[in-house]
């Protein structure tokens, strides 16, 4: 079922068109405006994202750091063509800052790693690793609160993740036990790249994906080109001042939450899945949400269960197909204003 309300109005701004080739953003200095809450927008905005403070006029391959207890703070680092840079467990309030890496495999892999701090990191020519998989952060077994800011990671095509039975992501906050649990913030962030070579596997590479134990925010920043979802997202997460595209779906919502504005691109498949439950009816709010992509690709898909759509302002092209054929049956899109541009 669809429903719409209101009357389609002219063409609200609309923020600038997309890269699609996968370039790296400029990189600036924060001016504070970027961090602002986008609910009151009505275009995405891409914001600037700060630039490591790292020196590199010497960029070696360096030995894995090995995280531990006493690890101290990795900061104004610049690493060439290494497996990955940090690994390991047990590190109360390790920092990441400054960070630069070239070449390189998994940027940092980590378990019980509460209050753990990433800021400025840039990982370009990313590859992935045939056993350690691919990204900037990959953790588990808890994270306290985690901050995650002012990042880049653009992966090599050619390098993707093998076709395993494994899942990765530029940020993944992995782990489905009792200990899998804390609150994150992600925010001013480029994530672009994120392949897993076809094969008999689904193949499950995300631009950010969260467990169920993980609450927080996703907020300021794009996907851009992943195997499966841009956003692949459990818990308690709000989503505001996105941008997905190029992604199998642009979102993979498992529960009922309520987002600000998200701007979809083309995606491959969908641009959203909400997945049911046998026992309720699921609801996914979105203030605002922007499909500046083919019309033709479904705008949602409920799968599992039923799933409400509600969305508040819609802008899309005339003809954008707002369900996919297949949907649960009795999921809705409910449209309170739409807007055609």
């Amino acid at each position: 079922m669809i429903r719409t309300f209101g009357l389609a109005l002219p063409l609200l701004l609309i923020g600038p068109a997309m890269d699609t080739q996968g370039t790296a953003p400029e990189l600036l200095g924060l001016t504070g405006a970027a961090s602002a809450a986008a609910t009151s927008l009505t275009a995405f905005s891409m914001p600037q994202i700060a630039a490591p403070a790292a020196d590199t006029s010497s960029c070696p391959t360096r030995s894995t750091i090995r995280l531990g207890p006493s690890t101290p703070p990795l900061k104004a680092v610049c690493a060439a063509d290494g497996k990955i840079l940090v690994n390991g467990s047990n590190a109360q309030g390790f920092v990441m800052a400054d960070v630069i890496t070239r070449n390189y495999g998994p940027v940092l892999r980590g378990t019980n790693v509460p209050d753990i701090s990433i800021e400025r990191v840039s990982a370009t020519g990313a590859r992935a690793d045939p056993t350690l998989g691919l990204g900037l952060a990959n953790v588990s077994d808890g994270i306290g609160h985690a901050v995650f800011h002012d990042l880049v990671w653009i992966g090599d095509p050619a390098s993707p993740a093998i076709n395993g039975d494994d899942a990765w992501g530029a940020i993944t906050l992995k782990g489905k036990n009792a200990d899998d649990v804390g609150t994150f913030e992600i925010r001013n962030f480029d994530f672009q790249n994120l392949f897993m070579a076809e094969g008999t596997n689904y193949r499950n590479v995300d631009g950010i994906s969260t467990e169920k134990g993980y609450s927080g925010t996703i907020s300021n920043g794009r996907v851009m080109n992943a195997s499966d979802a841009c956003l692949d997202i459990k818990g308690d997460v709000k989503v505001d001042n996105v941008y997905l595209s190029g992604c199998r779906e642009g979102l993979k919502v498992w529960q009922s939450q309520h987002h600000g504005l998200i701007e979809l691109g083309t995606n491959n498949y969908v641009g959203i899945i909400g997945k049911g439950s046998s026992s309720e009816t699921r609801t996914i709010e979105i203030d605002v949400l922007i499909a500046s992509g083919d019309p033709s690709v479904p705008l949602f898909r409920a799968e599992e269960g039923k799933v409400t759509l509600h969305i508040g302002r819609l802008v899309a092209k005339p003809g954008q197909v707002l369900r996919a054929s297949g949907s649960y049956s009795g999921s809705d899109v409910i449209v309170d204003q739409r807007i055609t541009s």
